[in-house]
């Protein structure tokens, strides 16, 4: 698993470099620049960087003594296309790298035992947005639609008495749905290249859902998310 993020790592280095040369030419997304480049109109924007996120918890498996956990996204790639030549309005989609993750305490016979889940998985967001610019240099964005997880990896730990288990993936394997999602809401202003943005998933599937005695377990996994990244313009020759 290690080696194929840092697959994924370098790929994304490699797409960062290859898109600043793609989108040298111009200035900001959504604005003509009549005097740089009279040459090339922008039709979208294609953005990369990553995100610190705070994972929520509901449903009835999660009490007081579960929280989540701080852990992070990779933003691969996010593309987005104007509806026309001066079109405010864009629809796009993405591809995530998220990671996810929670623990829970329990007290038996005075000693507590901590657990820790971790996941990682590929997020695919589609969304429909609009941009706002304010000046040539800052602009608004806000977009919103479904994300569809596919969650390839779960592991984890126990520490209890200062000892610490790992819980392998193995053993989880029958335990989380692969495919999960959310409900995505996201706000975010560039200056130049420079994006940053706040983001909430907000989750509509269970990543787990099972009958334990008589009871069904279900739980869900939302993230609240702090963006940071860059933004490219997509261009092509006028017409």
């Amino acid at each position: 698993m290690r080696k194929s993020i840092l697959t994924l790592v370098v790929f994304l280095i490699g797409t960062l470099a290859a898109s600043a040369q793609w989108s040298s030419a111009g200035d900001g997304t959504g604005y003509n620049n009549t005097s740089a480049n009279t040459s090339k109109r922008v039709i979208g924007f294609y953005r990369v960087g990553g995100s610190l996120s705070f994972n929520t918890l509901s449903g009835n498996y999660f009490d007081k003594n579960a929280s989540g956990k701080v852990t992070g996204a990779i933003n691969l790639a996010r593309l987005g296309f104007f509806l026309g030549k001066n079109s405010p309005i864009y629809l796009g989609f993405g591809w995530d790298l998220p990671f996810k993750g929670w623990k829970e305490e329990v007290e038996i016979n005075g000693r507590t035992f901590t657990t820790n889940y971790n996941g990682v998985g590929y997020r695919f967001p589609i969304f429909v947005g609009y941009q706002y610019p304010i000046t040539q240099d800052f602009k608004v964005y806000g977009h919103t639609g479904p994300s569809f997880d596919v969650d390839f990896g779960y592991w984890g730990s126990v520490e209890y008495d200062g000892e610490k288990e790992d819980i392998s993936s193995e053993d989880l394997v029958d335990t989380f749905r692969v495919l999960n999602g959310s409900w995505m809401f996201s706000a975010g202003i560039t200056y130049k290249k420079l994006y940053v943005g706040l983001e909430y998933a907000l989750p509509f599937k269970d990543i787990f859902d099972y009958e334990y005695v008589d009871e069904s377990i279900k739980g869900k996994i939302g993230t609240f998310n702090i963006c940071l990244g860059l933004n490219f313009d997509i261009k092509v020759k006028r017409k």
